[in-house]
């Protein structure tokens, strides 16, 4: 049974069974992952993944199911049990699905791997490793390709298609030398080739050369008063927290965001822009999950929030502006200040380059 055929004929059947209106996401992915584990090539294997997820509406009561059997049969259950979902669940004016949209299939990456490419980059990033910092030991590595294709379609007669082909590499480091441990560290990217060396993607190389400095600490004497310099390897956790936490349905529709009442409003320094950049970054976001094209879009511009990155569910909830993308993908615009500078002109500081901690409430 093909791809098309599959989601379209869950749709019909939702449709002929009592559903108001109906939409649906078909993936399939087949993911190639070569790992090294304590310093050597280790492992090599291929894994699929594959996912129908199917919603109903009846009398502006939702249901909503997912499965990853693809068999006629399977799928025509899964149908009917989400309208019965539907029948079941309390009703919410807010259910909706996406409005017809003109259909759209976006293109981008391989069609397969490169094996060999990707064996020998990470041969390459082993031996750059091993003679330009011998105190750090790889802990784990993880270089893969993730290849598939994506649907949305709904009976409001929208079709969203995408095949999308991604390289992501990570690696997991620690320094040691005789009785000295560095703490862990780790860093990565993504990409959709392979035209540049491993140690180039992310801060790996930064962080590293960090990690073998770290061998050497000394205690803070006293108390300390001093300035937090927050490295882009740990402000993406604070800009996700961001996100989840305050500017998403959740705590909006709850009234518990401290950012609530905060729209066209300084929110942050006036150095500080926030940006969701689907259609410029190395990102599988150029749709949203509620079955819209993605939008680049500015959530904190110069410390003025500019909008939330609500759903079609939270906007029609809260009665606020749905969000033009997902709220991710994010990116910090720069400053005209580089880092070096900025170090030289703190007298006493921290640099932060990683974080971990818990997550805080939806009041802050």
């Amino acid at each position: 049974m093909d791809h098309d055929h599959l989601l379209s004929a869950a749709l019909e059947t939702m449709r002929r069974a009592g559903a108001d209106k109906a939409s649906g996401t078909l993936s399939l992915s087949s993911k190639s992952e070569l790992n090294v584990d304590a310093g050597r090539m280790s492992l090599l294997r291929t894994t699929e993944s594959c996912r129908l997820g199917l919603t109903a509406l009846v009398q502006n009561r939702k249901g909503s199911i997912g499965t990853n059997r693809l068999d006629g049969d399977s799928v025509a259950a899964a149908a009917l049990e989400a309208v019965d979902l539907a029948r079941s669940s309390p009703p919410d004016p807010a259910n909706e699905i996406a409005p017809a949209s003109p259909p759209m299939t976006l293109e981008y990456g391989d069609r397969e791997p490169d094996l060999s490419a990707m064996y020998d980059r990470l041969l390459q990033f082993l031996a750059w490793s091993a003679s330009t910092h011998p105190t750090v030991k790889l802990e784990q590595c993880i270089l893969d390709f993730t290849g598939g294709t994506w649907r949305y379609a709904n009976t409001n007669g929208v079709d969203l298609r995408d095949r999308t082909g991604l390289y992501r590499f990570t690696a997991m480091f620690t320094a040691k030398e005789g009785t000295k441990t560095s703490s862990f560290n780790y860093s990565g990217g993504a990409s959709r080739g392979l035209d540049r060396p491993l140690f180039d993607w992310g801060s790996v190389a930064t962080l590293m050369r960090q990690s073998g400095e770290q061998l050497d600490v000394g205690a803070v004497g006293g108390s300390f008063t001093g300035q937090v310099l927050i490295t882009p390897d740990c402000l993406g956790d604070f800009v996700s927290l961001l996100d989840w936490v305050y500017l998403s349905d959740s705590s909006l529709i709850k009234g518990s965001s401290p950012f609530r009442e905060s729209l066209n409003q300084p929110v942050a320094s006036p150095l500080f822009t926030l940006r969701s950049a689907p259609r410029s970054v190395e990102a599988e976001c150029f749709y949203t999950p509620d079955g819209f094209a993605a939008e680049d879009s500015a959530y904190i511009d110069k410390g003025v929030l500019e909008g939330y990155s609500l759903s079609l569910y939270g906007s029609r909830k809260t009665g606020r502006p749905k969000a033009p993308n997902s709220g991710d993908c994010w990116v910090v615009d720069a400053g005209e200040t580089p880092l070096d500078d900025i170090v030289r002109t703190i007298d006493r500081g921290i640099l932060l380059c990683r974080f971990s901690g818990g997550m805080p409430t939806e009041t802050g």
